[in-house]
């Protein structure tokens, strides 16, 4: 019986010892993926500059990016041609006039590139995307401090960590809006830990509330959309939230797009990555349309209490 026992335990330490005994350094000789163009643009509904980006997939130890250059690119949607145009210090960039996209508009990209690394033919590449919808814009912010339960489920203040990021607006009734928030602290994007990819706020369940009203809480606390570190924080700090209103699909692109790993966000040994892109040369990537919301919020070391 003893032996029994023993020999599994036996069997269940040797990976641990095998791991631990395991200290050369292994380079894995992977196989390589057929080199393919990306698009990665987009267009908002911000009266601003718009980017697309162009460039080659590359392989998992590439130390950098072939970017494509030369390229004509333009944006045709409500009867409007948009021209993008590569920037001079910036190869495979392209930005168009300042100007702002129109919610629920349809917006068709194409792209022509006549001399490529590929074929001997031009690339012609091209997108077809609807402008999100969104809410009308966001009424308030409140900065308020991370809570916690005790055994008796009574609400504690974890004064040492977080700060939550919580709205307050009306939201629309469409349960496949998914938010990509982003966060900014006195002007500048808030890079904070987690990565981009948990800043992803599906509205399903959420839909038709006004967000954060008395409707919506009942016995809960604010539902926040995005959390700052309390160190970052200084008393009279402006802390703005956006509001990208997105696909389901494009989504789903920004997931892979963070899983993957190395120097280009979408690399040749991820094919089944999800892309919006048609062309005549297997392209990849996603041109996306999207409306956004802000707000502003003015941070209180008081929130903490004494």
């Amino acid at each position: 019986m003893k032996l029994k026992r023993f020999l599994p335990r036996c069997l269940m330490a040797l990976p641990i010892i095998c791991a631990v005994a395991c200290t050369e350094k292994i380079t894995m000789d992977l196989p390589e993926g057929r080199k393919r163009p990306i698009v990665e643009g987009s267009i908002t509904n911000e009266y601003k500059r718009h980017e697309v980006i162009l460039s080659y997939s590359t392989e998992l130890y590439s130390e950098g990016r072939d970017m494509i250059s030369g390229a004509e690119v333009y944006v045709e949607g409500g009867g409007d041609t948009i021209w993008y145009y590569e920037q001079p210090d910036k190869p495979g960039h392209y930005l168009s006039d300042s100007v702002a996209g129109v919610k629920n508009r349809w917006y068709h990209l194409e792209v022509s590139v006549e001399e490529n690394d590929l074929y001997s033919r031009p690339l012609h590449l091209y997108a077809d995307t609807k402008m999100s919808n969104n809410a009308v814009g966001i009424d308030s912010v409140l900065l308020l401090p991370k809570i916690k339960m005790d055994e008796n489920n009574i609400p504690l203040v974890d004064d040492s960590a977080a700060v939550c990021v919580c709205p307050y607006f009306q939201t629309i009734s469409d349960p496949s809006i998914v938010y990509n928030v982003e966060l900014y602290l006195n002007g500048a994007k808030f890079k904070n830990r987690p990565s981009k990819l948990f800043n992803l706020f599906p509205m399903q369940g959420y839909a038709g509330y006004y967000f954060n009203g008395p409707e919506m809480l009942h016995n809960n606390v604010e539902i926040p959309v995005g959390i700052m570190n309390k160190v970052y924080l200084n008393d009279g700090d402006v802390v703005k939230v956006k509001l990208y209103s997105i696909s389901k699909d494009y989504m789903y692109f920004l997931v892979g797009q963070k899983l993957a790993i190395g120097s280009n966000p979408v690399m040749g040994a991820f094919p089944a990555m999800a892309s919006n892109i048609f062309s005549n040369c297997d392209a990849i990537g996603w041109f996306n349309a999207t409306s956004v919301i802000e707000g502003v919020g003015i941070y209180h070391e008081d929130i903490f209490g004494e």
